[in-house]
């Protein structure tokens, strides 16, 4: 057999693409963007729509398939991280300015800004996995989902110690302009990795009229497609809104300082890299559902932490690093192993359409989600907050769904028999 089928050398650049990245989206969707909104006095509203943006705008990965077939996949994710990045200049500007009494229209502005961000990140999306499933060797896909996984919690790992180190040295809008500058120059270098890999085959042509007889039949026939489709969308209900509330609650109920809470994030990125290079040589190897059956049983831990913090348990607030720390574990192991799956939902020609869709659906089921729990956990009145009985019920439900996941799960057939097979001793 061809060695280069064995080897990932030629896709390097996707390792530096991965941690590039990993800098734009640590500081764009994580810990320092809900510190800016709470600082500019915004809702958990507002928080919540801010989170679900990356989540209700995967249907434009649908209609962004359409445009494959002219730019390439190459081309068109290169176009759409190139736009995404001017964006961040909005966060960046504010954080500048550096007001000291934030006019309401600020924390919209941010709210605003993540919303293109995102907007040009799903028609970029589109390419993302068919480009990689296209020029990856199928037997060594998992090892590098898994490899790049790891690289890019690690960067998440040292900028969040960075930032850190940045809030509790600086004054609150020094630390973010140092912020949205790493976020700005991870988003440059990102486009610029991305120009260094194959260009990859060209799809073939699809209209908008086909694209959506396809979508129609991916998700409403039966078979493997609406299956995982079901499973992932049950699982991630309460777990896509966790990180964004839990900081939250942290800072505006706990009052623990940002340069902690960026720890406990730092641990979270930890954990990713733990659970993704823990599985990087099994996943080819071993059947697919024990890595998602595995989250899931550490997502209901989690669960159970944090509904014995919320029900008066302070004592046990010392081991908030670890548990978030156990849920980047479950992430890495999760997302993994989902990018490695993904490809395996249809055949070759059709996985830009079945990929963007299957992104669509669920991205718009759990963008739904942080947007409807920002109005059940706000408190009454105009404070901000979080409402302690509402984030109790919202971690039972997660235990519940976490439970009914895992069984589920024992029926989702394992599809990658040929590819274990034809691994290299």
């Amino acid at each position: 057999m061809d060695p280069e089928q064995h080897s990932l050398r030629p896709f390097r650049a996707g390792y530096w693409f991965g941690g590039f990245n990993g800098l734009t989206w640590m500081m764009t969707f994580g810990t320092p963007t809900v510190l800016l909104l709470e600082h500019l006095g915004a809702s958990t509203l507002q928080v919540g729509l801010t989170t679900s943006f990356v989540f209700v705008l995967h249907p434009v990965q649908v209609l962004a398939t359409a445009r494959l077939s002219r730019l390439g996949f190459q081309r068109q994710m290169l176009l759409a991280w190139a736009v995404r990045a001017v964006f961040l200049l909005v966060p960046l500007s504010l954080a500048i300015r550096a007001p000291e009494h934030p006019q309401p229209w600020m924390p919209d502005a941010v709210v605003l800004s993540i919303f293109f961000f995102c907007f040009f990140r799903a028609f970029g999306i589109a390419a993302h996995v068919p480009w990689f499933a296209a020029i990856l060797p199928d037997a060594l896909r998992g090892r590098f989902f898994a490899t790049e996984g790891a690289l890019t919690s690690a960067v998440g790992v040292v900028a969040l110690l960075i930032c850190a180190g940045l809030f509790e040295l600086l004054q609150p809008y020094e630390a973010f302009r140092a912020v949205y500058g790493i976020a700005l120059f991870g988003s440059v270098m990102a486009t610029w990795s991305l120009s260094r890999l194959p260009a990859g085959p060209r799809p073939g042509a699809s209209s908008i009229r086909q694209i959506g007889s396809q979508a129609r039949r991916l998700c409403l026939s039966p078979g493997l497609f609406r299956q995982y489709l079901f499973l992932t969308a049950v699982g991630s209900i309460v777990f896509s809104s966790f990180s964004a509330f839990t900081i939250y609650y942290l800072k505006s109920e706990v009052g623990i300082a940002s340069s902690q809470i960026l720890g406990f994030t730092a641990a979270q990125f930890a954990g990713q890299i733990v659970g993704s290079w823990a599985i990087r040589y099994l996943l080819d190897r071993v059947v697919i559902r024990r890595f998602f059956q595995l989250a899931q049983c550490v997502q209901a831990g989690v669960f159970v932490y944090w509904l014995g913090i919320v029900s008066g348990e302070t004592s046990w607030l010392v081991s908030v690093p670890f548990s978030y720390f156990m849920v980047g574990t479950a992430v890495g192991i999760s997302s993994t192993a989902n990018l490695t799956f993904l490809p395996e939902l249809a055949p070759a020609a059709q996985r830009p359409v079945s990929i963007a869709v299957f992104g669509a659906v669920l991205g718009t089921l759990q963008g739904l989600g942080p947007i409807l729990w920002g109005l059940a956990l706000r408190t009454a009145g105009d404070t901000p907050g979080v409402d302690e009985t509402s984030f109790a019920n919202f971690f039972g439900l997660g235990i519940l769904l976490s439970g009914v996941s895992l069984w589920l799960l024992a029926s989702l057939p394992d599809t990658r028999v040929g590819l274990r097979e034809a691994q290299p001793d």
